[in-house]
């Protein structure tokens, strides 16, 4: 059993090197206790660099493992051995996890077979470790563990929460019952609730544009009640909720809110005019050559990018707007180069594409429902 020591035995403390300040995570020695019981050797090893950057001496250290035993012993657990690698990650060393010196060093002196050894730790450096080993990979969500599991550094074969979890798990190996996992990667479960957060915490910060969302529904619901209409254009994603959009308005965006047809296109659905004008004049006038022959002034254009920099959505905008329609851009955080093209902008505050896109979607169905309940009070 190979274990990783701040974060996984130890609670983190940053450059740990007083003694008082060593304190055992919850059941870290029930574990060790267990993994005794069922004949588990057990070797720590840890990166320790504030002795290469001088921040302490290897005398703090053994004081640090002094007091750790002592706590161990307390509760009736122990170590077999420590392996310390003391430099710096520019030393380039060969004993800085993830490079294998130390276990090996560990394996001739307490004859053990890497490759059927279990690695246990909270950092990618310690999975990957595992992985040079050839050795079954643990990572705990203590420590640093959920965090490097959210995103998405380290893939272990198991995640557990603890080392008594750990040892449970690595019983049921030993007794040939291994815990069969799910077909997806180990952190699929982290990684998801990481991503919802930040999504939502997107949308939360999205608050802060209900003006510019007013706005443009505003705008589209001006022009739709002067019989005008409303062209959307964008890119990948972005193509796809146009069209989204587009179907929502001419179709319905409720089943309880019954309303006739809105006029709505998407330029992004006629493969023959978009490879037709792509193969004639470039693809950078795609969209521009249908406003030209399709929009009329009073319309509306919206152009969605997640950059704000896609330079056939601003040659449409811009087209658009030297020619009496309106405009609304739907962008990521900086508006890109859309934000000077467009009458109205919507900034969706994050840098991260994907929740940039998933707030889009949401925007566009809050501008379907106020323009509908705009212009159908009574339905």
């Amino acid at each position: 059993m190979i274990l990783d020591r701040d974060g996984t035995l130890i609670a983190e403390r940053h450059y740990l090197s007083d003694p008082e300040d060593v304190e055992l995570l919850p059941n870290a020695a029930a574990g060790l206790r267990l993994f005794e019981e069922m004949g588990w050797g057990r070797v720590l090893v840890t990166n320790q660099s504030g002795v290469g950057r001088k921040y302490f001496d290897g005398k703090c250290v053994e004081a640090v493992h002094g007091r750790m035993r002592a706590l161990l012993a307390e509760d009736g657990a122990s170590l077999d051995g420590i392996y310390v690698c003391p430099h710096a990650p520019e030393d380039n060393c060969a004993c800085r996890k993830p490079k294998p010196a130390l276990v090996l060093q560990a394996a001739a002196e307490w004859d053990f077979d890497v490759r059927e050894s279990v690695v246990i730790g909270d950092k990618a450096c310690d999975i990957d470790l595992g992985r040079a080993l050839g050795a079954t990979t643990i990572l705990v969500r203590t420590g640093y563990g959920a965090e490097q599991l959210t995103s998405g550094e380290a893939r272990p074969d198991f995640v557990i929460g603890d080392l008594t979890e750990a040892a449970d798990l690595v019983e049921k190996m030993k007794n040939g019952k291994p815990e069969k996992g799910p077909e997806l990667w180990h952190g699929s479960d982290d990684w998801l609730r990481g991503h919802l957060a930040e999504s939502i915490a997107t949308k939360r910060r999205l608050l802060d544009e209900n003006a510019a969302i007013l706005k443009a529904a505003a705008v589209i619901t001006g022009s739709l009640a002067a019989n005008g209409k409303l062209l959307l254009c964008g890119n990948g994603g972005s193509a796809a909720d146009c069209q989204h959009i587009a179907a929502e308005l001419v179709n319905a965006l409720t089943q309880d809110f019954r309303r006739p047809g809105l006029p709505a296109i998407a330029l992004t659905t006629d493969s023959s005019i978009l490879t037709a004008n792509a193969n004639d004049s470039g693809y950078a006038g795609v969209f521009e050559r249908q406003v030209q022959a399709l929009g009329r002034p009073g319309d509306v254009l919206v152009g969605i990018s997640t950059s704000g920099n896609s330079e056939n959505v601003i040659r449409a905008l811009r087209y658009a707007r030297e020619h009496g329609m309106h405009t609304i851009a739907l962008t990521g955080a900086s508006g890109g180069r859309m934000a000077d093209c467009a009458g109205v902008v919507i900034r969706v505050p994050s840098q991260n594409v994907q929740h940039v896109q998933e707030s889009h979607i949401t925007i566009g169905h809050i501008i379907c429902a106020l323009v509908e309940r705009s212009l159908f009070p009574g339905a």
